[in-house]
This record gives structure tokens, sequence and C-alpha cells, in this order.
């Protein structure tokens, strides 16, 4: 027998999900820490990475070097001449670092990011006074992912990172390229900010590295 149910009934049905919804919204810390924990399923990987620097004054050519990284912050480049990486591009944005000085976490906004939803947070220390610095993240709140940093010391922003991702081995959600904006002084430009693009490709994941690979790296 087909019932029928009221209009009224169904509005406050709604209602009552809505205030449960609201209820089990993750804090903005909270957040944070969900998408470090995506971080956290890749205890190893090797990469090949692909630098290229468009900036003034500075002329390196595009280069390709490999890259062997194990959890929590150890990281070897292999490469046959001078490479300038960021050391947190290396680490998948390197939330557990920041979390470490930066423990107080504050929703800016809600919106989108290249079409994804997304919540900005700012993270800063919790003995904060003036000239003190932040991050500003901007994580998928479907995915957990990392897409936007801001890194900013007392006065300005120091760098922007944007990331987009490839899926490893059905499993892993890895970085596949990250474009990051320098401020001049970052690369000794002549006022002028620099942009560095990062590609990813040759990815092997969770393979046990050992800890000797890692030994004699700065």
């Amino acid at each position: 027998m087909l019932k029928i149910i009221g209009l009224r009934t169904l509005l406050i049905a709604a209602a009552l999900l809505a205030i449960i919804a609201h209820s089990y919204a993750a804090t903005p810390m909270e957040l944070v820490q969900k998408s470090l924990q995506i971080q956290k399923l890749v205890q190893d990987y090797t990469a090949t990475v692909t630098v290229a620097i468009d900036a003034p004054n500075l002329q390196i050519p595009e280069r390709s070097v490999k890259v062997f990284y194990k959890s929590p912050d150890q990281v070897r480049v292999d490469s046959d001449g001078l490479a300038i990486i960021p050391r947190d591009a290396l680490l998948m944005g390197n939330l557990g670092k920041h979390l470490e000085t930066n423990t107080e976490a504050a929703l800016v906004a809600n919106g989108t990011l290249r079409e994804r939803p997304v919540a900005r947070i700012k993270l800063t220390p919790l003995d904060a006074g003036p000239g003190a610095g932040r991050m500003l993240c901007w994580i998928d709140t479907e995915l957990f992912l990392l897409l936007k940093t801001e890194l900013w010391d007392a006065t300005a922003k120091v760098m922007t990172v944007n990331f987009t991702y490839t899926r490893v081995a059905d499993q892993y959600w890895m970085p596949a390229r990250l474009i990051c904006d320098l401020a001049a002084r970052m690369l000794d430009g002549d006022g002028e900010q620099a942009r560095m693009t990062i590609g990813f490709t040759d990815y092997r994941v969770n393979t046990g590295l050992s800890d000797e690979i890692f030994e004699d790296q700065d």
C-alpha cells in the first residue's frame, strides 16, 4: 500500500538532516588533519621530476632529476647538475612540518578552485605576535587533497603553490604537476617574481626504500 508523506513531514525531515549534517561538519583543523592522513598513506616514493624555471636574470635550463622520498621528511635528489626545487614540493606540501609550528587553524572561506569544492584555511603559530608568518591552504572538502598553498612571512607572500594530482596504482593520489610562484627575493630576482613548474612521472610508491639511500643527503 502506497503511503503519501505530507509536505510538512518532508520539510521537517529535511531540516533535521541539515541540522545533523551541520553538527558533524569537520572543523578547519580536522580538514587539515584529513589531508595530512591522505599524505601519510605514502610511506615512500621514487619519481622522475622535471623542473622548469621562468625567472628574470636567471638562466637555468629545464632539467630532469630522480627523486627518492621516505616519510616523514627524507629526500634524495640525483641530478647531473644544479637543480633548484622547493623542499616542500617533494614532501607533497609538507603539512606535517607546518603543523609543528602552525597549530591554530581558522576557516577563511568556502568556495571552489578549479571546479572543486574547497575550504580555504589559515594556519598561524599559537604564539603569533607582530610579524609572525602564516600559511594559507586550499583543501578539497571531498577528496581532502591539498590543492593550493600560500606561504607568508612577516610582511609579504613568499610562495604560492598550485597542485594537480594523478592516481597511482589505483590507490594513491600523487602530485602530477606543481606550479610555484616565488617572490623575487627567493631566487635573487630583480623586483620580479619567478615561476617554477615541476612535473612528476614514473612513480613507484611504497616499495620499502631503505634509510641507506638517504645517507649523506642534505
